[in-house]
Order: structure tokens, then C-alpha cells, then sequence
């Protein structure tokens, strides 16, 4: 049982990830309470690598538990951690002194265990507590309506189509792009077109939020049904299971086709399950992985050619390169095949220039009514056309790619799940630009479908109704278009704001195009 005095370094190191989840700011609201799993086993096994070199060293087990319990505080948790566990341990040692007179190593290691049996106690509780309060979503069939229940499916006897589903994320529309940035995309628009897609002049999202609105397309639906079951609910990671397993997705593996993803660098977009799982590095870290290396002193272990994507410009660098490249490469897997692609740009963080250089630091966006406001949402704009102007030649090789090695002519969507958000406010509709939001890009590549069956201002919700009845035959009644405005923190609270979209938008001065 003396022993057990021992323990505390691996008490602290099954508590780091947990601390870290409860503690910092929006982390419960985005990733899910499972995700602890895995930092958690790191943290353990950290822990005895250490605990075993420092016996090695030491011959003895109270000189390796404190020496342990040291290297443990600060390599994996986080600051005000380490500095209060530091000084409430020397504090009750010099009590220990004046009160007994002397002090062994054995009571340091009686006061670490009984802080760290205190600290356990303290943040499991308040990990639980936030489990049983949040109930989870259980999976997507809570979230979404089953829409292709009694399709009868009438596909041709030839050769599928490979299809391509590719979102750059943040991808605003010609015409707003124009009026509100003064920025001509005419010419990608006109690349596009002759090379055979057809454009949707007036399409616009159907939620403002990348989790809707590919939640939406991906499952042909408005999202009531996920209102429904998440009612006031500030939490977004219930919702990404409706990406992960989505409809269009059970449809197409039903039909014979292979699942092709393409990593993200974003959980609820980086689809790990399917058939072939294309990744930019070997090992690729999940976002609350990322976040414990970034948020601790492991970050100093972090280095490019590691195989491992710790958090970095250079990582969304390489992730978004890949992206193109591995699109590049699907040409030449066996179909058919359904390629899902979020490539996260042009959105923020503004990692390239217009060259494909690195972009200029601290591109940030300002708030409202700071200080040098003008300037900065000046600079936070021209971020957004140099990213994007750079990924519409990247945009065009790709495709040029697929379309001149596909040996059937593939379906391709290429679609912006959202515009920019260089006047949006998130949450107020009242003061955003939702013009400028909700206009995006939509472009569609179909063979054998003439150009005039796609209406000019189809929204994503029915882009799959749409394919799936042109060469499945089924009979998917295409809805109406409608947008919805939620917050932050009341995400499945949706409000119409379809007559508001196409309005002009109030700009600053200093920022009239």
C-alpha cells in the first residue's frame, strides 16, 4: 500500500486530457468528450517511459515519481496547472516543516498524490457533469429524414460515372465577388465553362455554417429534423456524424461505388471509414490531438518531417496541396467511385499569396469599431482574393487532370459551401453582409445532360437530387430554395432569412471596392 504514494505522476498524466477539454474555451462545443481517448493513452504512456528512465537513473521510486510528476506538469499541462500543483506543493511542505520540524522525500510524494487525487476528482466531475448535460446526438439517422427510402433506381446498363464532389470552402459567387470585393472572376468563371461546366449564376447556400451546410447537400434536406433533436443545444460535434455517414453516401456505396475521401485537416470533413482514405501525412492527428500538442509543451517536439501534422501554417500548407494533388491522383482508381474533397480555402487562415507563396502574417479579422478597423478588414479582404486567386489555378490544373484521365466522363460538383465572411456577423443577420455569405460558387460538370437542365439558382440541398435522378432515374422532387441564419451558440435554431440574402449590403466606406 506504500506504494500507492507513488502514483501521482500517473494520476496527472490520465487527467491532462480532460483538463485541457473542460478547460479551454469552445473545446466541449466543437469536439467530442471521446476524443480524450487517445491523448489520454499518450499521456499515460509518456508517463511510464518517463517513470522507467528516471528509476533507471535514480534506483529509487520516490525520486522517479517526483522527478516524473515534474516532467509530466510540464510537458502536458497546461500552465496554471503545473505553477498551482508547483506552489500548493511547496506551501504544504514548509508547513510540513514548521509544524514536524523536517521534511523527507516521502512527503512530497503524500502531498503530490493528494493533490493529484484532488485535481482527478475535481475536473472528472466536471467532465461528466458536461456529458450527462449535453446528451449526444446518436447518430445521423436522428439527425436527417431518410430521403431515398422507396427510390426506385433506373440507372443506364453502361458504365457509371466516377463522381467528384469538391467544396472550396468559402468560395463566393462571380457577381458578389464584383459588387462587394471588386474583384473579376471572370476569367475562372470563363476557364470553367470551357472546359465544359455549367455555371449556376444565382445560386446561393443554404446555411451560412460549413457543418450545415454540407450536413444539408450531403443528405438532400433541410435540416428540421436536426433542429428537432437538437433543440437549444450549443454543441456542434453531434451534428458531424450526418458528413460522416451521409445519405448520398449510403446511396452510392448501395449502387457499387467505392468511397474515396480526401483529408481535410477539419474532423467533421475528414472522413477516415471509407474505402480509400487519402492523407497528407502518414500519421494524421484528429483536431483535439493537434490541440493538445498545441496547447502543451509538446508543441516544442513538433517539427515538418516528422510524418506527423502538428499545428501549423506549414501543415494547412501541405494539407491544401495535397488536397489537389490526391484529387489529381483518384483518376486512377477503379470505378466507379464517389471523391469527396473539402479543401479549406480560400477560407481563413490566409496561408498563400496570390503567387502561391506564404501570405503575410497576422491577417486576422478586426472587429467592429477598433482601433485601425478600416485598414484591417482591408488587408483581412485582400488576404481572401490572394488565397483565392491562387487556388483558381490550382482549381483548373486539377481538373484538367481528371477530365483529360478519366476514361468515362466523370460527374463533378465544385462547389463554395458558403461565401466569404469578410462583413458577415455571426450573431446578428441584421448587421452581416448575407449577401456576401450566402452567394456562391456552383459549378457542375455533367455529361450528357444538356446545360439548360440546371437551374440557375439551384442550391446545394438539391445538387444530389439532381444527379441522382439524371443518371439513376430516380424521382427526387427538387425543393425550394430557402437560406437559414443560426448563431454560435444556438446553431440548430434556424431562422428564414431567404427574402434577405440578395439584398445590398451596407459597406464601410474604406472598403467600397
Amino acid at each position: 500500500m506504500k506504494r500507492l504514494i507513488y502514483l501521482h505522476p500517473f494520476i496527472l498524466a490520465a487527467i491532462s486530457a480532460v483538463i485541457l477539454f473542460v478547460s479551454m474555451s469552445n473545446v466541449g462545443i466543437n469536439i467530442s468528450p471521446a476524443d480524450v481517448i487517445i491523448p489520454t493513452v499518450w499521456a499515460l504512456v509518456i508517463c511510464l517511459v518517463l517513470y522507467l528512465v528516471s528509476y533507471l537513473l535514480t534506483r529509487q521510486l520516490q525520486s522517479a515519481a517526483l522527478i516524473t510528476s515534474l516532467f509530466v506538469l510540464g510537458l502536458i499541462h497546461l500552465w496554471y496547472i503545473f505553477l498551482a500543483v508547483i506552489c500548493i506543493t511547496l506551501l504544504s511542505i514548509l508547513i510540513f516543516k514548521v509544524v514536524l520540524k523536517k521534511v523527507h522525500l516521502s512527503d512530497f510524494n503524500v502531498v503530490l498524490t493528494i493533490i493529484s487525487i484532488f485535481i482527478f476528482g475535481f475536473y472528472l466531475f466536471r467532465f461528466v457533469s458536461f456529458i450527462v448535460a449535453n446528451p449526444p446526438l446518436e447518430s445521423s439517422s436522428r439527425a436527417t429524414e431518410p430521403v431515398m427510402a422507396g427510390q426506385r433506381v433506373t440507372a443506364s446498363t453502361g458504365r457509371l460515372p466516377d463522381i467528384y464532389y469538391i467544396i472550396l470552402d468559402g468560395y463566393g459567387r462571380q457577381d458578389m465577388l464584383q459588387e462587394v470585393h471588386g474583384f473579376d472572376d471572370s476569367p475562372f468563371i470563363t476557364a470553367l465553362q470551357q472546359r465544359g461546366f455549367v455555371i449556376a449564376p444565382k445560386s446561393q447556400s443554404n446555411y451560412s455554417r460549413t457543418l450545415l451546410s454540407l450536413s444539408s447537400s450531403l443528405n438532400m434536406q433541410y435540416l428540421d429534423t436536426l433542429s428537432a433533436a437538437m433543440g437549444n443545444s450549443n454543441l456542434w460535434w453531434p451534428a458531424g456524424d450526418s458528413i460522416q455517414h451521409s445519405q448520398v453516401r449510403s446511396f452510392l456505396e448501395s449502387q457499387g461505388y467505392k468511397t474515396v475521401f480526401i483529408s481535410s485537416g477539419w474532423d467533421y470533413t475528414d472522413i477516415r471509414d471509407g474505402d480509400m482514405y487519402l492523407k497528407a501525412y502518414p500519421i494524421m492527428l484528429r483536431n483535439f490531438q493537434m490541440g493538445f500538442i498545441s496547447w502543451t509543451n509538446l508543441r516544442f517536439f513538433g517539427n515538418n518531417w516528422s510524418g506527423i501534422s502538428f499545428p501549423s501554417a506549414n501543415e494547412s500548407r501541405r494539407v491544401v496541396l495535397h488536397d489537389f494533388d490526391a484529387l489529381e491522383s483518384t483518376v486512377e482508381i477503379a470505378g466507379p467511385k464517389f471523391v469527396f474533397s473539402h479543401i479549406m480555402a480560400p477560407h481563413p487562415p490566409y496561408i498563400f499569396g496570390s503567387d502561391g507563396g506564404p501570405a503575410a502574417n497576422n491577417i486576422v479579422h478586426p472587429d467592429p469599431g477598433t482601433p485601425g478597423y478600416d485598414e484591417a478588414i482591408l488587408r483581412y479582404r485582400q488576404g481572401y482574393l490572394d488565397q483565392m486567386a491562387f487556388i483558381n489555378q490550382k482549381t483548373l490544373d486539377m481538373l484538367d487532370a481528371i477530365l483529360a484521365n478519366s476514361i468515362t466522363p466523370p460527374v463533378i460538383i465544385l462547389q463554395g459551401d458558403h461565401g466569404p465572411d469578410v462583413y458577415m456577423d455571426f450573431e446578428d443577420p441584421a448587421k452581416a453582409c448575407l449577401y456576401e455569405r450566402y452567394s456562391i460558387l456552383n459549378a457542375y460538370y455533367l455529361p450528357g445532360v444538356p446545360a439548360d437542365a440546371l437551374p440557375a439558382d439551384i442550391s446545394p440541398v438539391n445538387s444530389f437530387r439532381l444527379v441522382f435522378n439524371r443518371y439513376f432515374g430516380t424521382d427526387l422532387a427538387m425543393l425550394p430554395n430557402q437560406r437559414y441564419f443560426s448563431t454560435d451558440y444556438r446553431l440548430y435554431q434556424f431562422q428564414n432569412v431567404t427574402s434577405l440574402t440578395e439584398n445590398t449590403c451596407s459597406l464601410p466606406s474604406a472598403a467600397l471596392p
